[in-house]
């Protein structure tokens, strides 16, 4: 049984046989592996811009509140929309906000900035 066992594994098809398929399952295996690194990879990077985003919103609507709320919700989030666009302009080209996208994200700061300027005056 041995002998047969070690003249079947010295045959050279077989051999060759073995090394394709032990071939197919190490390429298989890295190929999931280099996609699940590069999808948790994109993830992080993705909530890196997201942070991003949103942080400059919000400081262009602290920024831009200086005049008050008289200034108005329009004035107030352009000037955080566009402090936004040019304080992070690779986190808007990675993330490829829809139309409006930036401008409902900056009515939603400035209309917590104006709750709390009126809770505090």
């Amino acid at each position: 049984m041995l002998d047969l066992l070690s003249e079947f594994l010295t045959n050279e098809a077989v051999q060759t046989a073995l090394l394709t398929i032990i071939g197919a399952v190490l390429t298989f295996i890295a190929n999931r592996a280099a996609g699940a690194f590069q999808a948790a990879t994109g993830i992080r990077i993705e909530e890196k811009h997201m942070r991003a985003l949103h942080s400059a919103i919000m400081t262009g609507v602290e920024a831009a509140m200086i005049d008050g709320p008289e200034a108005g919700i329009e004035v107030i989030k352009h000037r955080a929309v566009r402090y936004a666009q040019q304080s992070v302009p690779d986190a808007i080209r990675a993330l490829v906000p829809g139309d409006g996208v930036l401008d409902r994200l900056a009515e939603r700061y400035v209309r917590e900035a104006m709750g709390r300027y009126l809770r505090d005056a």
